[in-house]
């Protein structure tokens, strides 16, 4: 899937700036001093992200009037359609250094009044939540579903305020094959004494040749010293499928601060468990991470760069100590 994420990280960042090039009027030339080259670039980047955010809100808000059968113009405004394209160069503890880009795309159809979304992405995983991904340290025997490319259909069922249930249905490459698959997303969250907000969710996946995956979740998180912009927050994960004895069981606590607008900060301390052993795994405990998160939004309101070094303890290498670093460097189009 490097090809295609490839392909079309070249196509956003030097197609669409030359194109944009070629179409300004040279009549609007300003007479005054020359701006330079660093200022000529930036404004043919900034024209490029424009452009491909119009024309990806007008190609979005077109879907949405073929599902809807409403015009095009209709709630355009409304469409908080996005694409957001990653880089991530990273040396993972006892790992090789790699680079890989990833795609992401999320289609909102507000004529329908909300009731379903498209979804595409070549990344690991499907979440938005911050420190929930703690299978590098569970095992390496699942890497082999990095980089999938899965499309689907999100039907959104929200029965209560307080809870959500969501059905996909698509396609992904996973384990070599492309398989059909079928999701249920069912969510409850709650506001609980001193400030406390509880969530909870459990995903249940059925592919068409590798069977059955679930993984459930709870979230806690709670604001320290009376400041919204600083919180704790405890993630716990347990994940089984089809063909592996027992279940992971992950861990993440951290301390997250907003800074500001454009700056956030993050620590955390990892873990991973495993309740029963499998071919190639002969310790149940999966070692442990601490790492910072580090990321700003700078150059344009559309751009972001992260910077997470850690140290890790993992059972891969014997619980011996070992650095890590992830760079990553993310670009959004649409109206996110």
């Amino acid at each position: 899937m490097h090809k295609y994420a490839s392909a079309v990280l070249l196509c956003l960042m030097v197609v669409l700036p030359v194109g944009q090039a070629a179409a300004q009027d040279k009549s609007e030339e300003s007479e005054e001093e020359p701006i330079g080259i660093v200022g000529k670039a930036t404004g043919y980047v900034d024209g490029a992200q424009r452009k491909a955010s119009v024309q990806f809100s007008g190609f979005m808000n077109q879907v949405d009037g073929f599902f809807s059968d409403a015009s095009s113009n209709e709630n355009a405004l409304n469409n908080d359609s996005w694409a957001r394209i990653r880089v991530d160069a990273s040396r993972p503890a006892g790992e090789d250094f790699e680079i890989k880009p990833s795609l992401k795309v999320r289609v909102s159809l507000p004529n329908t009044e909300k009731r379903f979304k498209l979804l595409f992405s070549t990344e690991d995983d499907d979440t938005d939540l911050v420190g929930g991904n703690v299978e590098r340290l569970q095992t390496s025997v699942n890497s082999g579903d990095s980089n999938n490319a899965s499309a689907a259909i999100r039907f959104i069922r929200s029965a209560r305020n307080n809870g959500n249930a969501d059905v996909d249905i698509g396609v992904r490459q996973r384990e070599g094959d492309i398989q059909y698959f079928g999701r249920l997303v069912i969510g409850y969250r709650k506001k609980l004494a001193r400030k406390w907000d509880f969530s909870a969710s459990n995903s249940y996946w059925h592919y068409s040749k590798s069977g059955f995956e679930n993984r459930f979740t709870i979230d806690f998180r709670r604001p320290l010293f009376y400041q919204d912009n600083l919180f704790f927050r405890s993630y716990s994960e347990v994940n089984w499928r089809k063909g592996r004895k027992g279940a992971i069981i992950g861990q993440t606590l951290g301390l997250y601060s907003q800074l500001s607008e454009q700056k956030a900060l993050a620590f955390e301390f990892i873990a991973g468990y495993h309740t029963a052993l499998n071919d190639e795994i002969e310790e149940r405990y999966r070692g442990h991470e601490f790492r910072f998160r580090w990321r700003h939004n700078v150059w344009r309101p559309w751009f972001f760069y992260e910077v997470w070094p850690s140290v890790s303890w993992p059972a891969t290498t014997d619980f011996e100590k070992s650095y890590g670093i992830l760079l990553r460097m993310e670009m959004v189009i649409g109206q996110r």
